[in-house]
């Protein structure tokens, strides 16, 4: 069984996008002659705790001050959850009940590097990798072409600069510290030392044609060159030989630095402002890394930094800090949608909620006043989690892939993984957080990761938060569309604000009152939207995306639990060896949520409420009564404990409305009225 886990799955993308037929009618200044307008009054209640963060600027969340901590409030202290993330949490519900297309989707270009990976590998295997150095001039950068870049090993480094690289980098206690694991590291051990010197090619070693690496030893009659560092993935493991000094066993590890020749060549210049260009898609890649970091300060103050690129038809398109640099993937995110996700036409969130792209805006006709907190309090006690969310570029969970049962094999054959990296990849759709039935506490933080945790005071369950939904000039199907977004059905919750990994966020959203009342029928209008979309899509009710969101939507028993994978997981996860007797393992794959719910069997939810009947039937033990009021005015058994009760035909009476599954089961007398 699969064990591969996180906090969160997908909802598919349905093949099929509905597009309104009326989209381009849409008009503020001129309504629909069916157009409806009106204003519902919501409640909304925590079922868990809840957050939604206060605003922030850049030193509160470096400080990590009240301010960060706090819940959404005003500045004379009135609690609050913004319109604009209650309107976001009922659009996304919209947006997959009415089949629309993935538009919110960021079109950016990720990378990968994965050591495990064959496509990874077999890239920087059969690509010759060019060095060069940066600089930067006001909006452009030059790379200069300085042709392949040459090894130098870790024992002529030490010789020559003094250094302990043999000793440091053998040292598996040494190398526990990720940090030491880096670059800067030995940029460090190597601090004040003579870089640039030098160099004379060593002739190849005949005995091993496979090693194609072009190594240099200090010669001062040689050309002249740099010393550069890259990081130490793992720690070197000498090889072992025989007495007759043939080896016995291969060496392991990193035990070269590279050297950059300046006999430099051409030069290849880039618009650092160009969107999605080469310079930005190396930005984005890697603008959480310590590593760019460090050399963007020397790049801003004029200095030149050493990078490894790739060329195509004589053009560099693109670059990294190592010489197996992240690998921006074939294509950008919206690429890997299907052309009717793509399509430049409205769906019906879009004709509901309004759009803004580069070529064209439309006005949304729905307004959420922020909702103001009318009972309940911040909790005492302090949260504080670690999120660690896998990266985007995390293909087990990220993408389709074509296993079985959460394992990549079909037919005890093993499976490659699909990554971005082929041209068919396929995203897996709507990302969303289970609802859970209880939230965590205290939280496991890793080592190290101490000043990367989120502290909040959350809203405690049981708080209640009043909203105002304004609506103009809907069709019915619009309205239909936002009522079934909104009310959902006893026991199925939306979820909002920070946390949600950890089981906050569930709330419950009523609907208190609607103006004008007289002519909106809630379940008439919803009814009105499922019955339309059923004309629009086969088996609509029955649909892959309507299931996976309701399963979602509910607390659920599963087979896995709803939390963040360790570290290591995640790598394990990925293995992939198909060779028999050598430890087999297919690698693993998260499977749709509805497929990691525990069989059994439902037990109808039991509500009770209060409500007026009249008796229908009253002979002997053979006792029934009629709401009168509600959907449902038919005989329903009537349950009498009161002995001494002196009931007729007719007789209007207090009840208890027992229902199960959303139907009454019987009516139990309490009065007379």
């Amino acid at each position: 069984m699969a064990t591969i886990k996180a906090p969160f799955n997908f909802v598919p993308l349905s093949e099929k996008v509905f597009f309104p037929d009326w989209a381009d009618q849409i008009s503020q200044d001129i309504p629909f002659s069916d157009g409806l307008s009106g204003t519902i009054e919501l409640k909304i209640t925590a079922e868990s705790p809840i957050f939604v963060r206060n605003g922030y600027n850049r030193e509160d969340k470096e400080a990590k001050n009240a301010d960060y901590k706090s819940f959404s409030k005003t500045p004379d202290g009135k609690y609050f959850i913004p319109g604009t993330s209650i309107k976001g949490a009922i659009r996304n519900v919209l947006e997959i009940m009415s089949f629309g297309k993935m538009s919110k989707v960021a079109d950016n270009r990720y990378s990968i590097r994965d050591l495990q990976l064959k496509e990874y590998m077999s890239y920087f295997q059969n690509t010759d990798i060019h060095c060069g150095w940066m600089t930067k001039n006001r909006d452009v950068v030059t790379i200069t072409d300085n042709g392949i870049p040459r090894r130098i090993s870790h024992s002529l480094i030490d010789e020559k600069l003094s250094t302990d690289f043999c000793q440091k980098f053998s040292d598996k206690d040494f190398l526990k510290k990720d940090s030491n694991r880096s670059s800067l590291c030995k940029y460090k051990l190597a601090h004040g030392k003579q870089l640039s010197y030098r160099f004379s090619d060593v002739p190849l070693n005949p005995k091993n044609v496979v090693d194609k690496r072009i190594k240099v030893k200090f010669d001062i009659n040689g050309t002249e060159g740099t010393i550069v560092f890259t990081g130490q993935p793992s720690f070197r493991k000498a090889a072992v030989k025989n007495a007759d000094g043939t080896i016995r066993q291969k060496a392991s590890g990193k035990f070269y630095e590279f050297v950059f020749l300046e006999e430099s060549g051409r030069e290849f210049t880039l618009n650092c402002e160009e969107e999605n260009g080469v310079y930005m898609d190396f930005c984005f890649v890697y603008k959480d890394s310590e590593e760019w970091k460090f050399w963007k300060r020397k790049l801003e103050n004029g200095e030149r930094i050493p990078v490894f690129f790739s060329l195509k038809d004589n053009t560099l398109v693109h670059f990294g800090l190592s010489y197996l640099y992240k690998l921006p993937y074939i294509k950008r995110i919206k690429d890997y949608l299907s052309d009717e996700h793509k399509k430049n036409q409205l769906d019906l969130s879009d004709c509901i909620f309004g759009t803004v792209d580069k070529k064209s805006s439309l006005k949304g006709r729905v307004q959420f006043s922020n909702a103001f907190c009318v009972k309940g309090k911040p909790c005492s006690e302090m949260m504080n989690p670690y999120m660690g969310s896998p990266q985007p570029t995390y293909y087990p969970i990220y993408l389709k892939q074509n296993g079985s049962d959460g394992i990549m094999q079909k037919d005890n054959k093993g499976i490659l993984f699909s990554t971005m990296l082929k041209e068919n990849a396929e995203l897996r759709g709507w990302k969303r957080y289970p609802i859970q039935e209880n939230w965590q506490e205290s939280f496991n933080i890793p080592e190290n990761q101490d000043n990367n945790t989120n502290p909040f005071y959350p809203m405690e369950k049981g708080a209640e938060f009043a909203c105002k939904l304004r609506f103009f000039n809907l069709k019915e199907i619009e309205l239909g569309a936002l009522l079934n977004s909104v009310s959902l059905n006893e026991g199925y919750y939306h979820s909002i604000g920070f946390a949600k990994p950890f089981g906050y966020g569930k709330i419950s959203i009523s609907i208190e009152n609607i103006h004008p009342s007289h002519n909106i029928d809630i379940q008439e209008y919803k009814q009105i939207f499922v019955a339309f979309m059923s004309e629009e899509v086969d088996n609509y009710q029955r649909s892959e995306q309507l299931k996976e969101l309701k399963c979602m939507m509910r607390p659920q028993n599963l087979t896995v639990p709803l939390e963040y994978m360790e570290l290591g997981e995640f790598v394990e996860h990925k293995k992939q060896h198909f060779k028999e007797g050598r430890n087999q393992t297919f690698g693993q794959y998260q499977q749709n949520y509805s497929v990691l719910i525990k069989k059994q069997v439902q037990q109808p939810i039991t509500k009770v409420a209060i409500s007026t009947a009249k008796v229908s039937v009253w002979q002997g033990q053979f006792k029934q009564a009629k709401l009168t009021e509600g959907k449902d005015l038919t005989n329903k058994t009537l349950i009498v404990n009161d002995k001494k009760a002196k009931l007729k035909i007719g007789d209007l009476i207090e009840v208890k409305v027992v229902k199960k599954g959303g139907n009454v089961e019987k009516l139990e007398y309490i009065r007379k009225k």
